[in-house]
């Protein structure tokens, strides 16, 4: 079996992206939130999490 190996280095630089990423979602989703209507926005995040709780039929 081969293991793929990865560097301190590179494992640091894929932490500093996602951590970037993580703050850019952020700030675009408060954005978001703030530029429309409380409604719409929540209506969309009880689909995403209705999404993830088992359905219980």
């Amino acid at each position: 079996m081969k293991r793929d190996t990865v560097s301190l280095r590179e494992l640091e630089e894929r932490k500093r992206l996602n951590v970037e990423q993580r703050r850019e979602f952020v700030k675009s989703w408060a954005e978001y939130v703030r530029d429309h209507p409380d409604g719409e926005w929540s209506r969309q995040q009880n689909t995403v999490v209705d999404s993830q709780l088992p359905r219980t039929e």
